[in-house]
C-alpha cells in the first residue's frame, strides 16, 4: 500500500499504461472521448498502483466538480433517508456524486448552513421547506442551478418537482364525504409550507363543495410528542370532529394513539383518520393508516433530469412539475 509520502499520481499511471498524462485525466472525466482499449489500459494501471483520481484537482481543470449539493432537513423523519438514497442513486447514473448539506437551526432560532461554495458544487437539489432565500440568491449570482424537491420555497426563482398536493386534499375530502362525514379537521404543523397549504386548500374547497361545511384547521407541532396536548384538546371536547386529515403520518399516528388510549374512541367508527406520506409504520398492525403515497422515485428521477439538463446545457428555463399521488385506503377510514 502506498504511504502518504509516496502518493501515486496520474503521471505514474500514464507511465505504466504507456499513455500521456492528459489521456489519464480524460479517462476519469465522464463522457470524454477516449477509446475503450485505452480506457482499459489506464484502468488496469490505476488498479495496479491503487490510484484514485483527485476529484477536486480535476474540477480546477474542467471547471466542473461533478458534485451536487443535497440540502435536507434532519433525517429523523423516515422518508428523508429514503429520498436521499433515491436522489443519490439517480445522480450516480448520470456520473455525479453528492455532498449532503444538513439544514440546521441554532439555539437562537437562526438558520445556518455550511458554505456551499467550498464544495464547488455544480448544482443543488433542495428538500427543505425552510431553506434560506439568501442561498438561492447566491446560487443565482454564481450561476449554480437549484431544483426544489417535494418542497417549494415561495419567492425564489428556481425549478421544482412536487407532488400534486391540491389533488390529494380533494381526494381526502371525497373519501370522507363518501363515508358520511359532515364535520372534519385538517391538522397541520407549525411550519407553513407551500405544499402543505396546497393540500389544505384542496381539502377545504372540495369538502365545502361536497358537504356544505368548512373544515376547521388546527395547528399542532409536527413532532409526535409535542403535538399530543393539541390533539387531546381537539378530541376531548364536545366539538370533536368525525374525521381528521393530517399533514403527516406522524400527526395521524399521534391522533390515533390519543383517540384509542386516552379517549376510548374506536377507529374508524368514532373517528376516521387520514395521514400523508405512507411511511413504513403506517402498515403496522396497530395503525393500518389510510394515507397518501408520494412517487418518490419519479420525484427523484425528474429532479435529477432537470438539474443535469441545466448544468450540461446551461438551460436556465424554469420547470414546475407536479407528480400525482396515490390514495392508500386501509382501516382508519370506513369502507
Amino acid at each position: 500500500m502506498n504511504s502518504p509520502k509516496n502518493t501515486v499520481t496520474s503521471k505514474d499511471v500514464a507511465k505504466l499504461a504507456g499513455v500521456s498524462q492528459s489521456t489519464v485525466s480524460r479517462v476519469f472525466i465522464p463522457g470524454s472521448s477516449v477509446s475503450e482499449k485505452t480506457k482499459q489500459k489506464v484502468f488496469e494501471a490505476a488498479k495496479a498502483l491503487n490510484y484514485r483520481p483527485n476529484a477536486f484537482a480535476r474540477s480546477l481543470t474542467t471547471n466542473e466538480s461533478r458534485l451536487i449539493g443535497l440540502v435536507f432537513p434532519d433525517a429523523d423523519y423516515p422518508i428523508h433517508m429514503k429520498t436521499l438514497q433515491l436522489i443519490s442513486s439517480e445522480l450516480q447514473k448520470q456520473g455525479y456524486s453528492t455532498v449532503l448539506i444538513p439544514w440546521q437551526v441554532d439555539e437562537k432560532d437562526n438558520h445556518s448552513i455550511p458554505n456551499i461554495f467550498q464544495y464547488r458544487v455544480d448544482g443543488v437539489i433542495a428538500a427543505s421547506a425552510t431553506f434560506n432565500k439568501t442561498l438561492y440568491e447566491e446560487c443565482e449570482e454564481f450561476n449554480i442551478p437549484v431544483v426544489q424537491y417535494a418542497r417549494v420555497v415561495e419567492g425564489t426563482r428556481s425549478s421544482y418537482v412536487i407532488s400534486d398536493n391540491y389533488e390529494a386534499g380533494q381526494q381526502a375530502a371525497q373519501l370522507l364525504h363518501k363515508t358520511g362525514v359532515t364535520s372534519a379537521v385538517y391538522l397541520t404543523g407549525e411550519v407553513p409550507t407551500f405544499t402543505n397549504v396546497e393540500r389544505k386548500n384542496g381539502f377545504i374547497a372540495e369538502f365545502e363543495e361536497l358537504a356544505g361545511q368548512t373544515p376547521r384547521v388546527v395547528e399542532a407541532s409536527y413532532d409526535y410528542t409535542s403535538s399530543l396536548d393539541t390533539i387531546r384538546e381537539l378530541l376531548q371536547t364536545s366539538q370533536r370532529p368525525e374525521a381528521v386529515f393530517c399533514a403527516t403520518d406522524n400527526l395521524a399516528m399521534a391522533v390515533m394513539d390519543v383517540a384509542r388510549l386516552e379517549c376510548g374512541l374506536d377507529i374508524p367508527d368514532d373517528l376516521q383518520v387520514i395521514g400523508f406520506d405512507n411511511i413504513p409504520q403506517t402498515e403496522w398492525l396497530s395503525y393500518q393508516l389510510t394515507t397518501f403515497r408520494q412517487d418518490f422515485k419519479r420525484l427523484a428521477r425528474e429532479s435529477v433530469k432537470i438539474i443535469v439538463d441545466q448544468i450540461c446545457n446551461q438551460n436556465s428555463s424554469l420547470v414546475k412539475m407536479m407528480v400525482p399521488v396515490k390514495l392508500i385506503e386501509r382501516k382508519t377510514t370506513k369502507v
